[in-house]
């Protein structure tokens, strides 16, 4: 009996001792397991850190409260951190704070499909950021995974690492990590090694041969097509060859949304943003520019700054009608005529006194003083008169001055003329005949920010015919044109003995005029554009590509190296020249006629005179 209740007290001393060691073993087992992924989070976290550093961490989850094993791992980063959940009202990261940030989705066993919304919200405009996604207990891992991958690729997420998490004891600290890759069409893939790095990669640096629809404006100089000599499709321009020089670096098939026709272009610039708006294009091959600071957002970096400016012609110089008005202007001729009369009268007055000639004719004008104001040889009669000597000397001297003055203005004035007063400023362009050529889109614009009437502007439709006359330096206009376009213009100038097109800065209209590429909104393709922005700036690829164009536009004849408007060989007078000369003539001869027609009356009178008086003294 007594060995039985021995028995019997050493099993329940057994089973209350295993009872025992298999709670401390449970309580161990949770106390261990918390650490555990702690350190997994935290080092992780630090990998993702030193592969590339953030500024700030941002947590959005579809529970009242994060998961406390993530926060006291992000503690030991010491960063900042906002956290989000579902019922939070979402906002503009970017707006408000620094955009270096790193994002962690966090999803307890069921898909939140709201919550990806809220996300998206959060990194309107920066939606390449680093997302970890971290899915706990989730036991449909495929469906999970298709369903997230649609989502990213919906709000064009690109850079996301999911991991899925479990709280269960045996599988404590297991993470399954897949990696999204967005090329050449989403899908996940699998890491093999949970520790290893990159966790994220730049997948644009590889598109896998991704398609991408392109549009080409044939009437911007910036992207330029046409065909060589065997018939192919060539492209040229600073934008054209950027975007080949993007789908050249990072495997990326470009494809034409609209077929390129040279005797068509397809659309004009008007339809840039109507082509976006519709998501007809990934990557246009142009430049555009807004005031609106939110749809820069959605744009490229600024690739460049440009200024509208006025391209007006240069002073020309006089021509020689225009010299020889200047020559025998009021002052000059003035003069002619008050030393003529002057001298006129003192030598008829010296006549008179000394010998007592009286020539009513040669009182006002002499024809012995005429000649000599003018320089020219001159009759003298013999006298014993000193005063009349030294008048005749005067008349030398004055002549000679005259003479001289005179035929050195001409030489001057005729081999090197002055030039007419440049066009300096938007009022001068205003209050200048010269007419300005406009684009009719342009037109309201321009009117608009330069604070004039524009009375002397006559605009065009045809944009073709706008760039064309600009390129040939067509003097009939001036003209509104970039600052990009500008140079191309003086470096075709720069072969020109003289510049035949100027603009100053009194006559720049937009000052810093920010160009970039337009973009759909949150386009995945705007960081890998931003990078080989900043690449070509920094390695002047940009200076290449406009000589590049340069050197084209001469091949295609839409731009000469032959300069306008100027007369090689020597110019010999015409007609219109002497224009004043011929005024000067005719003037004289109606003048001698009139007198011719005064003495003719005046002889007749006295001939009257004189028979009235014979007919009187015969009586």
């Amino acid at each position: 009996m007594v060995i039985i209740l021995t028995t019997i007290l050493i099993i329940r001393v057994l089973m209350m001792c295993s009872a025992f060691l298999l709670n401390l073993t449970k309580s161990n087992s949770a106390v261990i397991r918390q650490p555990y992924n702690r350190l997994l989070y935290s080092t992780l976290l630090r990998e993702i850190h030193h592969e590339q550093s953030f500024e700030t961490i941002l947590i959005v989850h579809n529970g009242n409260y994060a998961p406390e094993v993530l926060l006291q791992a992000i503690q030991q980063l010491q960063l900042p951190l906002m956290i989000v959940t579902k019922a939070e009202r979402s906002f503009g990261l970017k707006q408000n704070f620094n955009s270096e940030i790193m994002a962690i989705l966090v999803m307890d066993s069921s898909i939140d499909l709201k919550l990806v919304d809220t996300l998206a919200n959060i990194l309107n405009n920066i939606r390449h950021t680093r997302i970890l996604n971290i899915a706990i207990n989730v036991k449909a891992q495929e469906e999970y995974k298709k369903s997230m991958m649609l989502s990213y690729k919906y709000y064009n997420m690109t850079n996301v690492l999911l991991t899925f998490v479990h709280r269960e004891a045996n599988e404590a600290g297991i993470m399954k990590f897949f990696l999204l890759k967005p090329y050449p069409h989403y899908h996940w893939d699998a890491l093999c090694q949970p520790n290893m790095t990159p966790h994220f990669q730049q997948h644009w640096r590889n598109m896998q041969n991704k398609t991408l629809l392109t549009f080409v404006e044939k009437s911007d100089i910036r992207s330029l097509y046409f065909q060589d000599e065997k018939g192919k499709m060539q492209l040229n321009g600073y934008v054209a060859r950027f975007v080949s020089l993007f789908a050249e670096l990072f495997n990326v098939s470009l494809q034409m949304a609209y077929p390129l026709n040279l005797s068509h272009p397809a659309r004009s610039f008007l339809s840039r943003q109507d082509s976006l708006d519709n998501k007809d294009l990934d990557i246009p091959m142009f430049l555009h520019t807004t005031s609106n600071e939110d749809e820069l957002l959605h744009w490229t970096d600024i690739y460049e700054f440009d200024q509208g400016l006025f391209m007006v012609p240069c002073a020309q110089s006089l021509s020689t009608r225009e010299v020889y008005a200047i020559l025998l202007n009021v002052e000059f001729l003035g003069c002619l005529v008050a030393s003529t009369l002057l001298l006129s009268l003192i030598h008829s007055l010296i006549d008179y006194i000394v010998d007592d000639i009286v020539q009513p004719a040669r009182l006002v004008f002499s024809d012995r003083v005429f000649p000599a104001v003018l320089g020219q040889p001159f009759a003298v009669r013999y006298t014993h008169s000193r005063s009349l000597k030294i008048l005749q000397l005067l008349l030398f001297i004055l002549g000679l001055y005259i003479n001289t003055q005179f035929s050195v203005n001409v030489k001057t004035l005729l081999t090197r003329p002055p030039q007419h007063r440049p066009i300096e400023s938007i009022q001068d362009i205003v209050n200048s005949p010269q007419k300005i050529l406009l684009y009719e889109a342009e037109h309201e614009i321009i009117s608009a920010f330069s604070g004039h009437n524009m009375r002397s502007v006559i605009t065009t439709q045809n944009y073709t015919y706008l760039i064309d006359m600009q390129l040939h330096l067509n003097t009939a206009y001036s003209y509104y044109i970039s600052s990009g376009l500008w140079e191309i213009l003086m470096r075709q100038q720069h072969f020109y003995a003289h510049q035949v097109f100027c603009t100053y800065d009194n006559q720049t209209l937009f000052q810093n005029l920010p160009w970039a590429i337009p973009l759909q909104p949150n386009s995945p393709y705007r960081e890998p554009l931003n990078y080989l922005i900043n690449q070509i700036h920094d390695l002047g690829f940009m200076d290449a590509w406009v000589s590049s164009t340069f050197s084209d536009l001469l091949k295609l004849k839409l731009m000469s190296l032959y300069e306008p408007h100027v007369q090689n060989a020597p110019k010999s007078l015409k007609v219109n020249d002497l224009f004043w000369t011929w005024i000067m003539v005719t003037t004289g001869l109606c003048t001698s006629c009139l007198v011719f027609l005064l003495e003719v009356i005046w002889r007749g009178i006295g001939k009257k005179m004189a028979t009235v008086r014979k007919a009187r003294w015969k009586k």
